[in-house]
């Protein structure tokens, strides 16, 4: 089987063989980064399995694309770091953002979809008075964007953008010259939404194509197992694998994907991990 997935600590047993199962054998499929593996899987299947932004698998399923989502969380981050803003600006009030313009990659993307979430939830400001400029589409080409959202000039670079205040911040670039966090102390500020929400939150979990589920309907339970060995002795180090333990995260992003206008609907958990739900039955 080709799979496309990151060099983690709760990959690395998987790809150097020490954690294996029989009947399953993977050519890895090394994309750098693995991000660019993500459109691929979900608008041609381009691997048997491959990592992917929980956002763009959601899109997938709305617009019924041939892979399944494997509750295995590959990636969760810190996201408030990312939210930025110029170096030379005082600012740090999160409803100071309300009525300007925001820069994002793309406003499909799962960091943006998770910042945007909590910066409403935790202080309140108003995501329907935001514009956004973005500087490509999403993965899926049948989504169409916002009215709120604007295409950047060919050529632009959004963190030059902030610098210049063309932007009055944006979502997903790291500090870096002329860049602050916009938060005085963002990590403190997704650790307090964390603890009041009960959320972790989750970037990237396992896909496979539906084609290979279809004729092996043991395969997603033999896929978490494997991964699930290979995850070892990590711990809290790494995140956890399954529906439960991710719940919150799972049907939290569900529901700001389509607060903001993500996804046309409200996707349940039995829509995106149907073959997880019916194994716990």
């Amino acid at each position: 089987m080709q799979i496309a997935i990151g060099s983690y600590d709760h990959t690395k047993a998987l790809k150097d063989g020490s954690v294996s199962t029989p009947g399953i054998d993977f050519e890895f499929v090394e994309v750098s980064p693995i991000t660019r593996a993500f459109r691929a899987m979900a608008t041609q299947q381009a691997y048997d399995l491959s990592e992917m932004a929980l956002a763009t698998y959601m899109l997938a399923r709305v617009y019924a694309k041939p892979i399944l989502g494997l509750p295995i969380v590959l990636v969760r981050s810190s996201l408030l770091p990312g939210l930025v803003t110029s170096a030379s600006s005082s600012v740090t009030d999160p409803r100071e953002l309300n009525g300007k313009t925001l820069g994002i990659r793309s406003y499909t993307q799962t960091s943006g979809v998770w910042v945007r979430g909590i910066v409403q939830d935790a202080f309140g400001v108003d995501l329907s008075s935001i514009r956004w400029t973005v500087f490509e589409g999403s993965h899926l080409d049948e989504y169409v964007d916002p009215p709120n959202v604007t295409r950047a000039p060919e050529g632009a670079n959004m963190a030059d953008m902030v610098k210049d205040g063309s932007l009055f911040a944006a979502i997903g670039l790291p500090a870096q010259e002329g860049l602050r966090p916009y938060l005085a102390d963002p990590a403190a500020a997704e650790a307090e939404w964390a603890r009041s929400s009960g959320v972790r939150t989750v970037n990237h979990i396992l896909t496979v194509k539906r084609s290979l589920v279809d004729a092996d309907p043991s395969l997603p339970a033999r896929l978490t197992d494997l991964f699930q060995r290979a995850r070892g002795n990590n711990g809290a180090s790494v995140p956890p694998i399954g529906v439960e333990p991710n719940r919150k995260a799972f049907e939290t992003l569900a529901r700001y994907a389509f607060e903001q206008k993500v996804t046309p609907r409200l996707l349940t958990i039995e829509e995106l991990f149907p073959t997880a739900v019916a194994s716990a039955r």
